[in-house]
Parts: C-alpha cells; structure tokens; sequence
C-alpha cells in the first residue's frame, strides 16, 4: 500500500504552501490511471503533533487500506495547505477535501458547534469527553450536523485532549498565581475564566504558543501538558499551574468534504466512518501517552508543577457551574435555536460515557470497540 507523503517541519513553510496549494489546485483529487480518488486532508498542527501522527495519519492508512487504495491522500500538515483560522473557508470552497477544524475559532460560523467547545470545564477525562462530545454531535445535535454541511463538511468524529493547565515562561515558587499575567486563552469561555482570575486573555492558535512565549508576547499558554514536547513549550516553560481549566472539544478532527461523501459508495462511507472511530481511539491514547512522558521530563528537566490555593480550586469549581447557563446564553445571542437542550444533550452523554468507561482500565482496542458499538449504533451506521 502506497503511503501518503508526510512533509517533515523542516521544510522551508512559504514554499511548502505554494507547492500544496498548486498540487491541490492543479487537480490532485483524482489519479485518472487507476480511476482512484485522491483527496487533500489539511492540519495546521505538526507532523510529530498526535492529532496528525496517531490521528489523521491513523485514518489515513486505514481508509487506504480497507478500500484497497481506491481512496488515498496527500496529507498536508504544519499549514501548509491551509491555516487554523482558514481551514473552514479553505473545505467550503473546495480547496481542500479535509481538515482539522476547531470550532472556537468560528464562533460566529460555527454557534452551534461551539455550544460543546464552550463547556470545555466539565472535561475531566479525555477518553470520556471524545466519546461523549462525538456522540452529541452524531446522535442529538441534528443542528450540530446541518451547521457543517452549510460549509460543505461531513462530520466523522472528533477528540478531546487531557484537560488543560497553564504553562507559564516564569518560575512559581509560592504556588499558582495568574494575577496580571498575559494568558493564551482558547475561545471565548476559557477567556472569560482568565479575566475572572484576574489574568489578561490572549487568543491566539496553540502553534503560535511556542513563538509567543519565547517573545514576551505571553506569560503563559493555556493547554495540553503534552504541548511540552509536541510543540516543544519545555524549552519556554518553567512552571504548569495544575488547576484544570477546560480542554479542547469539539471541532471535527475527522471529516471529509459532503461533495466527496455524497458521491461514495454505502461500503466505502462505512470503511471512513468507522476509520474515524479507530483513529479517535488512538488520538486519545497517544495525548495520554504523551502527556504522562512530557510531565516525567518536564520535572527531571526542572519544570515545577504548583498547586492553585483553595479558594482559586473553589472559584474554577463554581466558574465550571456557570458554563451551564453562560453556554446556552452565548449560543441564544448568536441565533442558536434551542441551546439548551444540546448543552443537556453533551451533560447527558458525559454522564452515560462515565458510566462505561470510568473505573474500567481498557486497552485501545477495548475502547474503540466500546465508540463503535454504541456511537455507529446510534447513529445507525
């Protein structure tokens, strides 16, 4: 099976953009030999980063696979063929046939998808939001699913990272403090959380973190702990805050182009569908993995890891509540009908997803069977 390239970091990014965009343009899609389609999947995140190697990559391979190259890709990964902010426009217009979105930096185009992201406090496990998240979208969010075929998306899966903590450029001796210091802060929800302790937000994608943090542009970057390594934030970092503070959900990690689906067979759909399911299983692995070693080397390399008092625990507790009502307000100003019943949706889902996977130590493989068993169920597949 022929691999997809996999353009390395290392190359000069300007160019790498030009030569994706005119591969992309000069009609990649299909490879007339052997009448099999080639489609053009976009990350803005690095090639090394688990959402490209153990995610896409992992769908990738898959999908190759079981449709015996029939449907391959080119993978084009670190923005080469389109940015985090772009990538929305970049599948609407058919530039691209997939790519990592993140709903919160639509929020004016994606309301109603951003209804999930904007409750990222309640995420407390990453195997359990994933599924739950993902679930909410396919199962009991039918305006969740409508809001991506408006811009030509068909939603296959999403993931969820380890819940975020603060990783800051200076050292904290007397515990977690974010009082006055510049916060890169996810959407609006994590931003508001900033202001409320006292922090100043910054909004700005996770592959910019490393650059700003280096610069003075930022104090500390609001994310996933294992952005130490795969974004290389141990080299900037000196103190992780370990309150958490929301997470990444929501957003489609997995999808391809409705003018694409439309035109596949029923096999090849249900091949993708369930690729997307296999794959999410090892995105959430491998965060976890990653995160476990990044906090080990973090420490042996002098990174302190500082406790928020009682009070700040106490007040992230109470803000968490709060995202129940602020989620559905948000979403009502921005035209979202009936808000409230998919934030009840996405609080029920957590709840049933606990129920099946909390105190049980699953492999991988236990926990994708468990997403296809109940989410291709539910969804009828």
């Amino acid at each position: 099976m022929a691999r997809i390239c996999l353009y390395k970091a290392a190359l000069n990014n300007a160019a790498l953009k030009s030569a994706g965009m005119a591969l992309i343009t000069a009609g990649l899609v299909f490879t007339s030999a052997a009448q099999a389609r080639q489609l053009a999947y976009a990350s803005y995140l690095p090639p090394a980063h688990p959402t490209s190697e153990d995610g896409i990559q992992k769908f990738i391979d898959i999908v190759e696979e079981k449709t015996d190259d029939e449907v391959t890709f080119a993978f084009y990964p670190s923005e080469a063929a389109a940015s985090a902010k772009t990538m929305l426009s970049a599948i609407s217009d058919q530039l691209i046939d997939a790519g990592f979105i993140v709903s919160v930096y639509f929020p004016t185009s994606l309301p109603v998808n951003t209804v999930l992201s904007d409750l990222s406090f309640f995420n407390d496990s990453n195997a359990v939001t994933a599924a739950a998240v993902t679930d909410t979208i396919l199962n009991d969010c039918p305006q969740c699913l409508d809001e991506y075929e408006k811009y030509n998306v068909h939603f296959l899966a999403t993931y969820s990272t380890p819940p975020y903590q603060a990783m800051c450029k200076k050292p904290m001796t007397n515990g977690f403090d974010p009082r006055g210091l510049r916060m890169r802060a996810p959407g609006a929800e994590v931003g508001r959380w900033v202001s409320e302790i006292g922090g100043v937000p910054v909004n700005i994608p996770n592959n910019e973190s490393y650059e700003a943090m280096e610069r003075g542009q930022v104090d500390c970057v609001i994310g996933a702990v294992a952005w130490l390594k795969s974004l290389s934030l141990g080299e900037v970092a000196h103190s992780v805050g370990t309150l958490p503070m929301g997470g990444f959900q929501g957003g489609s990690l997995f999808n391809i182009s409705e003018q694409v689906w439309d035109d596949l067979d029923a096999k090849t759909r249900h091949i993708m569908q369930d690729a997307a399911l296999e794959a999410l299983a090892s995105t959430v692995y491998s965060y976890t993995a990653e995160e476990k070693e990044a906090r080990q080397t973090a420490r042996e390399n002098g990174v302190s890891f500082v406790d928020a008092s009682p009070a700040l625990v106490e007040q992230r507790d109470a803000f968490m509540q709060s995202q129940i009502e602020q989620a559905a307000k948000t979403a009502s100003s921005r035209g979202v009908k009936n808000p409230e019943a998919i934030v009840q949706a996405f609080l029920d889902n957590m709840d049933k997803w606990r129920g099946r996977i909390e105190g049980k130590d699953l492999s991988e493989q236990q926990y994708y069977q468990l997403l296809r068993k109940n989410l291709l169920a539910d969804a009828g597949q």
